[in-house]
This record gives C-alpha cells, sequence and structure tokens, in this order.
C-alpha cells in the first residue's frame, strides 16, 4: 500500500510495502492508501457468465444479514486496482517493547538452495479439463507449494476456480504460510496493465511449462515476523490475495481454535515492491471460505477485516488493520465481528500515537485503521480476541 493523508481505503494488494504504511501528515496510524475499485465481479473469466450473481454487487439488504452464517459463493474472481504512486515512509512516532514469545511466530527458515526442477504432476489426480495445462505439483510436496481448489476447473493453480491455466499464459500458484511466489514474469513493470496477472510459471504454446528465474526456488520464506494468534474458541482463515494474478483473495492461512499460523509478509526485494494483503473472515472460516464473495455472504472480499503486511526499501516491515469497508457498505456490522489488536511479541515495535493499534467493537484506535512498524529484530501479532 502506498503512504497517503488523503486516501484511506486499504484496498489493493498491489501496493507497495510502506505502503502498509504510515500516513505521512498524521503520523504512524492511517493504513494507507490508495482509492481502488473495490472487488465486487470477475473481468477475468471467461465461464463466470454462467453465475453472474454470485459476484454481482446488490443493493444492501433489509434487515442487515446476521454475519453468523457461512454459505460458499458459487465461483470466485478477482478485479484489477489501479497503480500506487511512489512513497517512502516517516519515523515512527512511538514505540512498544516486548519481551520473546515462541508461542506466535515460526522462526524463519534459510531460503532453500534447490531452486528444483519443475514436476510432472507426482502422481495428482487434480481436474485437467481439454486443453488445459496439469498442476506439476501434488499435495504435501518439497517445494512447499499448496493446490487452490484442484477438483475445480483450475485444477491446483492460484486462479479463480472456473479459470483454467492455458498455452500461451502464465499460471499463477500459492505456497504454504508464511512463504512467497518467488516466480514471476520479469518483463511485468506495471503494477496494474500489461504484465500484473503473470505471476507463477509460464505455458508455452505447447502447454510445456517453463520457469521464469531458474536461480530461485518455487516458493521462498517472506519475514516472518508476523503472525495470526486466535485466542478465540473457533477457527479463522486469513484469505491471502493472488499478486501478480488476478488477484482473487483464495490462498488460505488458518488459525486454529486458540492456535496460532504464520502469515506471508513479503520483503522488499518482492515483485515491484509490493506488499500482501489478506480478508481475514468471520470466527467458524476454513480455508474453504477464501472464495470470492457476495454481498449477502460475508466472506472473502466481503469479510469484516484486512490485514496488510510487507516489508519497506528501509527495511521496516509495515502491517496493518482495519475494517473492510465491502462488510460495512451492505449492512454487516463490524460489533458482530470478533476484536483484533496488533501485540508486540519481541524487539521494539514502532506503533502509532498513542501506543495500540486495534479495531475493537466497531472502532478503531486509529481512524480507518492502523498500521505497526517492525524494524529489523522485531515480531508482532494480529491478535483476534
Amino acid at each position: 500500500m502506498k503512504l497517503s493523508a488523503a486516501l484511506t481505503a486499504l484496498t489493493c494488494s498491489v501496493c507497495s510495502a510502506a505502503s502498509i504504511g504510515l500516513n505521512v501528515n498524521a503520523g504512524m496510524g492511517d493504513p494507507l492508501a490508495i482509492v481502488v475499485k473495490l472487488p465486487s465481479s470477475n473481468p477475468h473469466s471467461s465461464d463466470y457468465a454462467a453465475n453472474p450473481a454470485s459476484s454481482a454487487v446488490v443493493a444492501a439488504p433489509s434487515p442487515p444479514p446476521s454475519s453468523s452464517a457461512y454459505a460458499a459463493p458459487s465461483s470466485s474472481s478477482s478485479e484489477p486496482h489501479e497503480e500506487p504512486a511512489p512513497s517512502s515512509a516517516p519515523a515512527p512516532h512511538s514505540s512498544s517493547a516486548a519481551t520473546p514469545s515462541s508461542s506466535s511466530y515460526s522462526q524463519a527458515p534459510a531460503p532453500s538452495s534447490d531452486t528444483g526442477d519443475i514436476p510432472d504432476g507426482q502422481g495428482n489426480d487434480f481436474t485437467v479439463p481439454a486443453g488445459a495445462v496439469r498442476f506439476p505439483w501434488n499435495y504435501n510436496n518439497a517445494d512447499k507449494v499448496v493446490p487452490i481448489t484442484p477438483q475445480s476447473k483450475n485444477g491446483g493453480w492460484a486462479m479463480s476456480p472456473d479459470q483454467q491455466c492455458m498455452p500461451n499464459s502464465w499460471c499463477p500458484y500459492a505456497c504454504e504460510s508464511g512463504y512467497y511466489s518467488a516466480q514471476w514474469d520479469p518483463t511485468a513493470l506495471l503494477y496494474n496493465g500489461a504484465g500484473s496477472m503473470n505471476g507463477g510459471l509460464y505455458a508455452d504454446g505447447n502447454g510445456k511449462l517453463t520457469k521464469p528465474d531458474p536461480s530461485k526456488p518455487f516458493c521462498s520464506p517472506g519475514m516472518f515476523n508476523a503472525a495470526i494468534k486466535n485466542t478465540l474458541g473457533q477457527s479463522v482463515s486469513a484469505c491471502q490475495t493472488v499478486y501478480p494474478g488476478n488477484e482473487a483473495m483464495i490462498i488460505p492461512s488458518v488459525a486454529s481454535a486458540g492456535g496460532s499460523v504464520d502469515l506471508n509478509v513479503v520483503p522488499h526485494t518482492y515483485w515491484l515492491g509490493t506488499s500482501s494483503q489478506f480478508y481475514v473472515n468471520l470466527a467458524g472460516s476454513t480455508g474453504d471460505q477464501c472464495i470470492w464473495g457476495n454481498a449477502d455472504k460475508p466472506v472473502g472480499n466481503w469479510a469484516p477485516f484486512i490485514f496488510g503486511g510487507g516489508q519497506g526499501a528501509d527495511g521496516i516491515t509495515y502491517i496493518s488493520v482495519q475494517y473492510n469497508p465491502l462488510y460495512t457498505s451492505v449492512g454487516f456490522k463490524t460489533t458482530d465481528a470478533y476484536n483484533v489488536k496488533i501485540q508486540c511479541e519481541s524487539g521494539q515495535c514502532n506503533f502509532p500515537t498513542g501506543g495500540e493499534c486495534k479495531c475493537e467493537q466497531g472502532v478503531c484506535s486509529v481512524d480507518n485503521g492502523c498500521t505497526v512498524g517492525l524494524p529489523d529484530g522485531a515480531k508482532a501479532s494480529f491478535v483476534i480476541y
């Protein structure tokens, strides 16, 4: 996300890391922003018209819907965003130190020296529609690649369930929690426009897959300095958007009841310095709710919270939390959702003025959400309570 004093909607995953950042005029607090079209329909999928109602933005229901019921929409999709403008992060205004805690996050693993060849499917039985390119991995592979809805038309690729990896196209894949895809089109230099969908592997005209950067692994460890700590009695899923790719929020990280899960916070060397975005579902959610939702079901892009995370060029990691504007726009109540606070677990964490960053009972400690800076050695948790 890019820093901005005037704009405050944390709604795009293509944001440069200092972006998740701080309001340059208001100090450390407002999560950025650039104003983008809020996700609501899928312009990319040729099959999506078969069920247009599953993603259309509709008028607010009356009376307001209950936020406790889950019913999975029938498909998922994505929408592009606008290009952010460059910016730099200001110095923090306040800070908080913490003693180390081993229960909130994992230690960052060393980067893999095994760049690996593209496998041949590893015996998977995933869906491969006629003319489509087969997903090359199976479950629990050494490359840390995670199949996404492998029995749907996407067949495991990090694409909407009704999309397919076809010859002469780029085909994104997902990685385990805490890891990011280290492969993308090296010629893609625009946040929005040509190349912004070009993540993962390239399939040539014969459907042969090519690794764009053979010197890098398929999945690389992220910063490993932020995690979700779930204190509730039900699981909660965070749904990362695919970028570069179609920006569908389909990559799940699930914090079990009373458990925690690492989030994929990307380093500043990630594609064009962009950051990670997560739509965080209600209590009781699983990876099955990491889908493109619709206006009467608060899942995926209609989830109650948006988390952001990424390392700035200054070496500081910025993480942020805000209520999702889409969630409230159709009548869902933020007071029906759980609460979230960012808690320092070790090192020196830089908080907004006031020394806290939380969204509780429908109100955030900073208007429109807040941001915390994590210098080298600092780690923090998004505590759900």
